[in-house]
């Protein structure tokens, strides 16, 4: 689809929930804004958003919960090793209270919140999802004043004067491959990073980027980080991933398909053995309340398989390892995942046997060593807890191949305090500004933290505010 007019005060790129807020908020404001997204939906991986950070909310103090603003800053500073820019972490904390407020009264229902893990509470939750939150709250209330969306409309090239300021943009409709030049001064990259990109995602980390089992929307590719890079943006912050921790590595399937799956939690979730591509256990494998490090432990080896045998899955049919989850269908999962020759679980009558079927050389061994460490009690290797010791010895024996889950990259674009986008001299390239994923490789360092659940969303809310309050002055 083309744009109505030729001209505009502002045009965002991409309709996700930093996209969205951008919009909400420029027409709350009254600019003349454009929305373009390139998919035939709006939201993108927007719409599986679950909730937004915030602290000192209505909501936490009616639940008694004490967090403070300062302690925020001092864990983030902690956790990212001082890599984030704090002055942005200070502003978007400052004003995430006043952000649940702001998507209320544009028609967001924030249901509950909780943590996640061993986090704090700061997870504010959406009703339905960032789903309902856009496409029934943000972008209503854009479009409501006067606010242009189109959709199957893909960004191609900025345009700058001699200068370097924003002159505007190229856009083509993808259902017809018509080409639109629009002119405006002010443009919005908030196209959701790279996470489906695997080229990208291979020379910007020493991440195995074909183990990354994205669980987005699949659009992710880096177009934006491209436009703002070809007219001089600073390559800044790649390589940090929002990995969850494991997941059944199945490349046949989008990751969303298999992320609910008993099996899939099975294997990914209950601190069962781990064990590397020549069959060595290489962690304590309790570590999958916190997604951060279980996705930075799976994601140094080259392959990861969890090795469960016939008592563990009859013991996880009867009640969780690890918490309050059911297994009713646990056993009828994986019959259907033999019989269906899924790609990531092989089964074996031995534990010989299924070291020779994936070539997993010192796998006897180590699970000799491992039921050895359980007859002890006592994780003298890695650590675990004994109660998540499990002997490994009543046939058949299984391997789960893990990849490593993920919702989204962070990094790509240096932004400033008023989410301008900058170049290699550190200056700003007039007109030009980042939001959400493309804009938040201030939030963090090497490691996306579940430490402050909803974060990167609530960062989506702010960036996408603050982005056009600062345009506007």
């Amino acid at each position: 689809m083309l744009a109505k007019d030729k001209k505009y005060d502002l045009v965002i790129v991409g309709s996700g929930l930093s996209g969205s807020a951008a919009a909400a908020q420029a027409g709350l404001n009254g600019i003349k804004t454009l929305v373009l997204e390139k998919g035939h939906t709006t939201g993108g991986t927007g719409n599986y958003v679950e909730g937004v950070f915030a602290v000192g909310s209505k909501l936490q103090k009616k639940r008694g919960v004490k967090l403070t603003q300062k302690y925020i800053l001092d864990e983030e500073r902690n956790w990212t090793h001082a890599l984030a820019n704090m002055a942005v972490w200070r502003n978007y904390v400052a004003q995430a209270a006043d952000n649940i407020d702001w998507l209320e009264e544009n028609g967001v229902k924030i249901t509950q919140m909780r943590t996640l893990g061993t986090g704090d509470d700061t997870w504010h939750l959406f009703d339905g999802h960032g789903k309902t939150a856009i496409n029934e709250g943000l972008l209503p209330t854009a479009k409501k004043n006067g606010v242009e969306v189109i959709t199957s409309a893909q960004a191609i090239r900025l345009t700058v004067d001699n200068s370097g300021k924003i002159q505007g943009l190229i856009i083509k409709d993808l259902d017809t491959d018509k080409e639109q030049f629009i002119e405006a001064k002010n443009i919005i990259i908030a196209t959701g990073g790279y996470l489906n990109n695997e080229k990208m995602l291979n020379s910007n980390s020493n991440h195995n980027g074909n183990r990354i089992i994205p669980v987005n929307s699949g659009k992710n590719n880096g177009d934006g980080l491209k436009l703002a890079w070809s007219i001089g943006a600073k390559h800044f912050g790649m390589g940090t991933v929002m990995m969850f921790g494991g997941q059944v590595y199945d490349p046949t399937v989008p990751g969303y398909k298999n992320w609910m799956r008993q099996s899939n939690r099975a294997a990914t979730y209950e601190a069962e053995l781990w064990v590397n591509e020549k069959g060595d256990r290489f962690a304590n494998e309790d570590c999958t309340d916190i997604w951060a490090i279980a996705g930075n432990t799976l994601i140094r080896q080259e392959k990861v398989y969890a090795i469960l045998d016939q008592k563990q899955i009859d013991e996880l049919s009867e009640h969780s390892f690890k918490g309050n989850y059911n297994y009713d269908h646990l056993k009828q999962d994986i019959e259907d995942d033999l019989n269906d020759q899924k790609p990531y679980l092989t089964e074996a009558d031995s534990i010989e046997a299924l070291a020779k079927k994936l070539n997993l050389v010192n796998l006897p061994e180590n699970i000799k060593r491992y039921n050895h460490l359980v007859a002890e009690k006592e994780d003298t290797d890695f650590n675990k807890e004994a109660k998540y010791l499990h002997a490994i010895e009543k046939d058949p024996f299984y391997a789960f191949e893990l990849g490593i889950g993920a919702f989204c990259t962070m990094g790509g674009l240096r932004t400033d305090v008023k989410n301008r986008v900058l170049d290699n001299n550190g200056d700003a390239i007039p007109g030009l500004y980042a939001v959400g994923t493309d804009g938040s490789a201030c939030l963090v360092g090497d490691t996306y933290g579940v430490n402050v659940p909803g974060s990167e969303a609530g960062y989506c809310i702010y960036s996408g505010r603050n982005a056009v309050e600062n345009l506007i002055k």
